[in-house]
């Protein structure tokens, strides 16, 4: 069987909502998420109805079984009311698509933001330190709202400067055990580690938690021309920061996951060691952020950088990659994704990212790659969106493209 049939018998697999198991319904199996739900699987026939136009029917009705269902207690990019928005303008490719939808949530997805922003902004005017990674960060929290309100276009701007400005403010130093620090500081546990291991707190560099998520989306704004008052200059900061927090060894560059307050202050974040290598923590997703700042301000020199480290990490031995399954989170879809966007198409290491994530179907089926979800960032439609671009070289003619709820364009 070839690649590409797979691909499409996959995908058949899930064709239909009523023959997709999301679990029991409660998190992270909410119907309307597109982290795990239908929305996800409506993102995912959207792009495979750029070359298969009447799969585009079948986004529908992954996006009206979505809509059917109630929001989920807790909303963000991946679940609730902005996923089905995002997964509505990614089946949309008309002017007038699912307008009658979209005038309903994008007014419900700026009253998130603002309610969002009035809390982290006052914590701000009290110079409280503490960025809680779920206020700021692409998965659950404010970076991952403003690359939806970036596709809003106008009349969400307002909103979009706003949250720019507290992205902004994010980067001024904080005083924290004494010490004047980087403002993404977070007392948070790390979601690699217990709370124990960082009893001081960290800084997170990751894609999908830490800091590269808003150096990302900035960039992303800067490009189309969304910008505020000392935009560019956090941009520097944070991309400097990255590119001096990194380790090296005999393989070449490398970013840690993270960095505890203990050597920030001592200037130690040399001394940890490499992360695992992933869209949401490692080399390809905070080196699409870096690369994509690069091209924001001007700085070719942080492209190159940031191109060099990731080639180190693929340097390492396989085993060290950490790369756990064939997911677009942790897994080697998302490296393969980031990577392609980061070095190339014809990168060398693609083809051996790509027999990675097909080595899963050997033990599982489609609709139980793990960790056994159907869905967009820990399951098949992820998965199979990450393979379909890759052995597809024509771009899709969505407006807003699938990796945008990645933050990585």
């Amino acid at each position: 069987m070839s690649v590409r049939t797979w691909l499409d018998d996959s995908a058949r697999l899930l064709g239909e909502p009523a023959l997709v198991d999301l679990g029991d319904g409660d998190w992270p199996y909410h119907p309307m998420s597109l982290a795990d739900g239908y929305c996800g699987l409506a993102v995912l026939f959207a792009r495979l109805s750029d070359e298969s136009p009447e799969l585009r029917a079948i986004a529908h009705e992954h996006l009206a079984a979505a809509a059917r269902t109630r929001r989920p207690a807790n909303e963000s990019l991946f679940d609730g009311a902005p996923s089905l928005g995002f997964a509505a303008r990614s089946i949309a490719r008309a002017d007038g698509d699912y307008r009658g939808v979209l005038a309903r949530i994008d007014p419900h997805v700026l009253r998130l933001a603002e309610k969002s922003l009035v809390a982290e902004e006052a914590r701000l005017l009290a110079r409280e330190p503490g960025a809680r990674m779920a206020c700021y960060d692409v998965t659950s929290g404010l970076t991952g709202i403003g690359r939806y309100l970036l596709a809003c276009g106008a009349g969400a701007r307002p909103v979009l400067e706003r949250l720019l400005e507290y992205l902004v403010r994010l980067t001024d130093p904080v005083r924290v055990r004494g010490q004047w620090v980087p403002g993404w500081w977070t007392p948070d546990p790390s979601l690699l580690a217990g709370p124990v291991a960082h009893p001081d707190g960290h800084f997170n560099l990751g894609m999908a938690h830490g800091v590269s998520g808003p150096l990302a989306l900035m960039a992303l704004c800067h490009g189309q021309g969304v910008a505020v008052e000392g935009h560019e200059e956090a941009m520097r900061r944070i991309a400097t920061w990255l590119l001096s927090r990194r380790g090296f060894d005999e393989h070449g560059p490398y970013w840690p996951a993270l960095v505890p307050l203990e050597h920030e202050v001592a200037c130690a974040a040399d001394l940890l060691p490499p992360s695992r290598v992933a869209w949401c923590y490692g080399a390809p997703g905070v080196a699409r952020a870096v690369q994509l700042a690069a091209a924001a301000v001007g700085e070719p020199a942080w492209a190159d950088e940031a191109k060099t480290t990731l080639r180190a990490a693929f340097r390492r031995p396989r085993e060290r990659w950490g790369i756990r399954d064939a997911s677009l989170c942790h897994g080697s879809a998302g490296v393969l994704h980031a990577t392609a966007l980061v070095l190339g198409r014809d990168a060398d290491v693609l083809p051996e990212l790509c027999d990675h994530l097909l080595a899963q179907r050997v033990q599982h089926t489609v609709v139980t790659v793990p960790p056994n979800r159907p869905g967009f960032l820990d399951g098949s439609a992820g998965t199979l969106l990450a393979l379909h671009d890759h052995l597809t070289p024509v771009p899709s003619t969505a407006a807003l493209p699938w990796d945008a709820a990645l933050v990585l364009g």
